[in-house]
């Protein structure tokens, strides 16, 4: 319970931080000194942290980074290839890079460290991205609320690869804007190889909103499928599936599959499937609504539906995929605050909102597994520990998923808006076209 009420005091600490942020001079200053100062909003309270509770304290990460992380970079720092000598839940290079760190630091704590350091350059590089799409105030409010958000402050704590995910597709969405398709699509095949499956997720909307679709998406492929033949050549080919089999197996709560799990649960093992093709529906219809947007738009307009359609994407995904743990959140979290930022006109507001939220991404998973709801599906776990634990529980968990909903809703908002503020340049350009075969 400890944990629990430091992740609260965290969230609403990092909240006050940035709502007070707002009303500094840090608003008005030059671009240069503005990246600089929002960089040390989120690094200082982070390595602070990370000082006091690591090194004053000499605690060590918890969760993924003892259990996963640390033995396979051990075990490839031993010269062992993964999926072939040991199993791996995530990239083949995963180990790889785990292996370079652990080489650099022997301790868990170093993965603690490589997040802070990626959240910051993924504050630059989606700060950069947003600034070439939209106005200056917004963006400026949404860099500051991103950089103190508690949530993603606290997946840096812990180590999780959550980072380098949110780290890669800000820098492929900066390139991509700036319509450098070949390198977005190299750095998301360097997130393939190295993060979860779920870093996949976003090529569609990546490839949607490419100004070179060929180009991007030789730069992603070809890569990957090159890293994955080489291990294939080695003796890991069988083994490469098991993340795909060991994620679809597991179940988190914060999602509609978890609460209709009540309803459904006679539908016996068919049920994992039932919920399997929810997902992928629901985001095959997202991604269609996407392409149909930008359809409408020139080739180089296209970029602009970008952030907001990754919001909308990730947060399908958080709604409908039965294994949707809240530390995800974290790979869209800026795209999110911004279309927070742009559908709410008031500050205050924006801010009050985003505090609940990021509250309810730090509690909501560590109290399902607190109460020891991870041993049980929703209906056996409501018998076991009562009704009233677990309807508790429930309620937190549907305050979760309307916050995801209404984001969604902004986020559809978003890119509709977008869309028709792009439309007036397709308009004239035709025009222009037209005037000039007169």
């Amino acid at each position: 319970m400890t944990a629990i009420v430091f992740k609260l005091t965290l969230a609403v600490a990092a909240g006050l931080l940035g709502a007070w942020a707002l009303r500094t001079r840090l608003m008005e200053l030059p671009e240069a000194l503005f990246r600089r100062a929002v960089v040390a909003l989120q690094l200082v309270p982070a390595l602070g942290l990370f000082v006091v509770l690591y090194g004053i304290g000499n605690q060590e990460p918890t969760s993924d980074v003892p259990a996963y992380y640390m033995p396979a970079s051990q075990a490839a720092l031993a010269g062992q290839v993964a999926f072939r000598d040991f199993t791996l839940s995530y990239g083949p290079l995963f180990a790889t890079v785990g292996a370079a760190l652990v080489f650099l630091w022997n301790s868990g704590k170093v993965f603690a460290l490589f997040a802070i350091l990626l959240n910051a350059a993924g504050l630059l590089w989606w700060h950069t991205a947003a600034s070439d799409c939209f106005d200056r105030t917004t963006v400026r409010r949404c860099t500051v609320l991103y950089a103190t958000s508690g949530h993603v402050l606290t997946q840096a704590l812990l180590g999780t690869n959550q980072a380098w995910i949110s780290a890669a597709l800000g820098a492929s969405s900066m390139l991509l804007i700036r319509e450098r398709s070949v390198a977005s699509g190299l750095v998301q095949a360097a997130a393939a190889c190295t993060t979860k499956v779920l870093a996949h997720l976003f090529w569609p909307l990546l490839w949607i909103c490419a100004p070179r679709r060929s180009r991007w998406t030789a730069a992603a492929v070809l890569p990957t499928v090159a890293v994955y033949a080489a291990f294939v050549a080695v003796g890991a080919g069988p083994g490469l599936l098991y993340p795909l089999r060991h994620e679809s197996s597991l179940i988190s709560p914060g999602n509609l599959p978890y609460l209709l799990d009540p309803v459904l649960e006679f539908t016996g093992p068919f049920e994992h499937v039932m919920f399997n093709i929810l997902s992928v529906t629901a985001l095959a219809l997202a991604t269609a609504w996407l392409y149909a947007r930008a359809r409408k738009l020139l080739p180089q307009e296209r970029h602009k539906l970008l952030l907001a359609g990754l919001a909308l994407t990730g947060l399908v995904f958080m709604l409908f995929s039965k294994k949707s743990f809240t530390g995800y959140v974290v790979f869209v979290m800026y795209p999110i605050v911004l279309v927070l930022a742009r559908g709410l006109a008031n500050r205050s507001t924006t801010v009050r909102f985003l505090l609940g939220f990021n509250v309810l991404l730090v509690v909501e998973p560590s109290l399902w597994f607190h109460l020891g709801g991870n041993h049980w599906h929703l209906r056996a776990w409501s018998t076991a520990a009562g009704a009233p634990v677990v309807t508790g529980f429930v309620l937190l968990d549907v305050a979760l998923i309307a916050c995801y909903v209404y984001l969604a809703w902004l986020s559809v908002r978003g890119v509709l808006r977008t869309e028709d503020g792009a439309m007036p340049s397709r308009n004239s350009s035709q025009s222009a076209s037209a005037c000039s075969l007169v």
